[in-house]
């Protein structure tokens, strides 16, 4: 290979390292929680929200979760800093619109960013603004104080609040019957306070303290009912659309690193299925 071939790799790869490294720093600025300042469509400002949360939390490589009201969206996005306007893609991972992607160009000053996406079509809007017959979404963020962690909790613990069908558990490996489980109800308050009943009977009960900023998501249960009241588990949760899996360690024991319980493991693999609530 020639001096010559030699340089222009050299070169390639420096650029390509000066682009990783600005897009890194680039979702760093977009870590927090944003509140929407201002929605137009097609150049039409739209009303204020009919419920009081109404906000984007933004970490890591462009992860976030849309909470607006009792709805929660979650998704990632990338970023292309090489084009101007600097390019924005999502993609839904969790919610109503799970699956949508969508192409989006953006601007990001501070602590207020601008996004422009289309609402009609796949193709890219030019500039930050929506007119009217545009087929374009104009969204105006501010930036929050809430601490990110903080933010992240709030939205697990309204995540899991609610009355859980059992549908599934076993400890060491040992199953429990189909028709065991139709008997088990879990119920998760907003502070986190759980309940488990049997044919309608409290048989135990605790207080959780989740951290969804780990992976796996971390729940520890400290109970005030039951045969090992006053002692904590330590264990390990997910959602998935309406399905919550936890897996739990005995008491004394360390915190699960899998969602599986094995013949002399100690550990508890439970899954649960959302009721749904009433609209009436």
């Amino acid at each position: 290979m020639t001096k010559r071939v030699w340089l222009v790799v050299a070169y390639g790869l420096l650029m390509g390292s000066d682009n990783g490294d600005a897009t890194k720093k680039e979702y760093a600025r977009f870590e927090g929680v944003w509140r929407f300042a201002l929605v137009e469509v097609e150049g039409t400002k739209q009303p204020e929200a009919p419920f009081g949360t109404n906000k984007i939390i933004i970490w890591g490589d462009g992860q976030f979760v849309v909470v607006q009201g009792q709805r929660i969206t979650r998704g990632r996005f990338e970023l292309d800093l090489t084009k101007t306007p600097k390019h924005f893609d999502f993609t839904v991972t969790d919610g109503p619109a799970k699956g949508q992607r969508t192409s989006a160009i953006y601007d990001l000053e501070g602590d207020t960013y601008r996004f422009c996406g289309s609402i009609r079509s796949k193709e890219r809007p030019a500039a930050l603004i929506s007119k009217p017959g545009s087929g374009t979404i104009l969204q105006v963020l501010k930036r929050e104080k809430q601490a990110v962690k903080d933010a992240r909790i709030e939205v697990g613990r309204q995540e899991l609040t609610g009355t859980w069908q059992a549908v599934s558990y076993a400890l060491d490996g040992n199953k429990a019957t189909d028709e065991d489980m139709t008997k088990i109800k879990l119920s998760i308050d907003a502070d986190g306070k759980a309940t488990a009943v049997r044919d309608g009977k409290v048989f135990i009960a605790g207080t959780t303290q989740i951290d969804p900023t780990v992976n796996p998501m971390a729940m520890n249960v400290t109970y005030t009912e039951g045969d090992p009241k006053g002692q904590t588990a330590l264990g390990i949760y997910k959602i998935e659309d309406d399905l919550l899996t936890i897996c739990r360690a005995a008491p004394g024991q360390s915190r699960p690193t899998e969602f599986a319980s094995l013949t002399g493991s100690g550990h508890t693999l439970m899954t649960y299925k959302r009721e749904k609530t009433s609209t009436k």
